[in-house]
């Protein structure tokens, strides 16, 4: 079913996959344009139609994990599939706050910085291959690191970690999130910084909303 589910979604955008394309670029360079060039013959194609398979694999998400849920459910006490459902549901919605916040303001930045820094007498032309890299490392980047707050509070309830232990690696997390930041981003202090922050403010937030539990 995950696979005839995503099969339907591809065969679906895939009529709408250089429109969804040009979207894209549109979006990232904030209504300017971004000049894109192909270096290889089979690129003008391909490019889009692994934008098409990224976006048909992120609808099919819920559906992936509602079967997994599903599957899982009756092996489950009534406790623990209140718990696990829930967090699936806000991991999921997570994901994709991450993806939107670095669609609408960490790419657009980013472009707009690499844009602005360099001389007025040099235009930017950037390979279609590269670019569509880039953006999907940054978004998965992002989406993931949105889930930290559903790690801290599985740390916390699964008592592997005390919440006032968790407190003190603040300073330790906090080099992690910049590390994380360096690894996972093109290597310029604007988009480590974006993602940086964001993961230590859900950090935070996975602490304050998560209680350890009662004996």
């Amino acid at each position: 079913y995950c696979l005839i589910f995503f099969i339907i979604a591809f065969v679906c955008i895939y009529p709408f996959n250089n429109f969804v394309f040009d979207y894209l670029v549109h979006l990232i360079g904030g209504g300017s344009d971004i000049e894109l060039i192909a270096i290889e013959v089979a690129s003008p194609f391909l490019v889009p139609l692994r934008l098409t398979a990224f976006l048909a694999l992120l609808i099919s998400i819920p559906f992936f994990l509602y079967q997994g849920l599903t599957f899982m459910a009756p092996g489950l006490y009534e406790n623990e599939r209140g718990v696990i459902f829930s967090r699936t549901i806000l991991g999921t919605i997570l994901f994709f706050l991450g993806l939107v916040f670095c669609s609408l303001l960490v790419l657009p930045n980013v472009f707009n910085f690499f844009q602005s820094i360099g001389p007025d007498s040099i235009n930017i032309s950037t390979d279609i291959s590269k670019f569509l890299n880039f953006v999907l490392s940054l978004l998965l980047a992002f989406g993931f690191s949105f889930q930290i707050p559903i790690i801290v509070n599985a740390l916390i309830r699964l008592e592997l970690f005390k919440k006032q232990k968790l407190k003190e690696f603040r300073g330790i997390f906090l080099i992690v999130c910049f590390a994380f930041g360096a690894i996972f981003t093109p290597p310029d202090v604007i988009s480590q910084f974006m993602l940086a922050v964001p993961m230590y403010i859900l950090f935070e937030l996975g602490l304050l909303f998560s209680n350890e539990k009662k004996a």
